[in-house]
């Protein structure tokens, strides 16, 4: 969710409403004898507000239950007001607490609380600039969920490519054995999903000096073999002799390395994008009940 024009009015309304609401109970608070307190009026009623603002908050998740129901508004809005108003019912639920932290109870649903809070401004934060990091370093991005797809391809088209090479008569014995041990203990490994970082081709460095060190080899790129071309179907095809030897082989290899690293970096950075839902969804629950939780018992009690 990037925050963009589009969210300046919410900005405003929220931060004028919040200095509005703690203005005034700041008032109040200094005019009512001995103060207030969450049982009071006043403490009364920004309790509800603020738990009316966190009940609204959560029920964003809902929203996709519910996908024909038009007239509710837009996601978008939506998104806008579980953000801001899910902010503002911070200093809320403070006021209504008068600064005590209470029972047992109420210091755990302050911890919540505070938590629930600060995982959101923590995913926001990462969503204004993670979108951007992952379109700068993946040239060839790809959709989070066709990865294990995009690999499963890589890694067919990489052993088209060595069948390729072990039947190509021109190429030498030890180039064809070189290749054929490189794809089979390095590269076909690296292409499978998940990414491995254990793998030396993880590292752009290394790879290339791998790469490069493959290359030099004499039996590698010694003369009058086929050089390897892709027809328009897919489909490897040897565009003649020519005095490339394993090298063309070596570089589309490298090529492929390379698009399964980029989708690795990829891949890192949309755990981070999203897996800061993983604490911050489970909290927002635990908040919604202990919130039911303090209603009743200062209810019942």
């Amino acid at each position: 969710m990037l925050i963009d024009r589009t969210h300046k009015r919410w900005i405003v309304a929220t931060l004028l409403l919040t200095a509005f609401a703690v203005g005034l109970y700041l008032v109040l608070y200094f005019r009512a004898p001995g103060g207030l307190s969450g049982g009071d009026r006043v403490g009364m009623l920004y309790g509800i507000a603020g738990s009316a603002l966190m009940a609204f908050a959560g029920a964003l998740s809902l929203l996709r239950r519910v996908p024909s129901w038009w007239w509710i508004g837009a996601r978008q809005t939506w998104l806008r007001g579980h953000v801001w108003l899910g902010l503002m019912a911070g200093p809320l639920i403070l006021c209504h607490s008068a600064g005590r932290l209470g029972g047992p109870l109420e210091l755990v649903l302050m911890i919540v609380v505070g938590l629930t809070l600060l995982t959101g401004v923590f995913g926001l934060f990462l969503q204004q600039f993670l979108p951007r990091l992952i379109a700068a370093r993946a040239t060839s991005e790809a959709p989070y969920e066709q990865i294990p797809f995009l690999c499963a391809r890589l890694r067919q088209e990489g052993d088209e490519l060595l069948e390729l090479v072990k039947a190509d008569d021109r190429l030498g014995e030890g180039a064809r054995q070189a290749l054929s041990r490189f794809y089979d203990d390095t590269v076909r490994p690296f292409l499978a999903s998940p990414f491995s970082r254990a793998s030396p081709l993880a590292r752009r460095l290394p790879a290339e000096l791998l790469f490069a060190d493959l290359e030099r080899r004499p039996d590698v790129v010694g003369s009058g073999a086929a050089r390897y071309k892709k027809k328009v179907d897919g489909k490897w095809d040897r565009a003649g002799a020519e005095d490339e030897g394993g090298r063309a082989a070596v570089v589309w290899l490298q090529t492929y390395c390379e698009e399964r690293r980029q989708m690795g970096e990829q891949e890192r950075l949309h755990h981070w994008l999203h897996g800061w839902l993983l604490v911050h969804v489970p909290l927002s629950l635990l908040l919604l009940v202990l919130g039911v939780v303090h209603v009743v018992s200062a209810l019942y009690y």
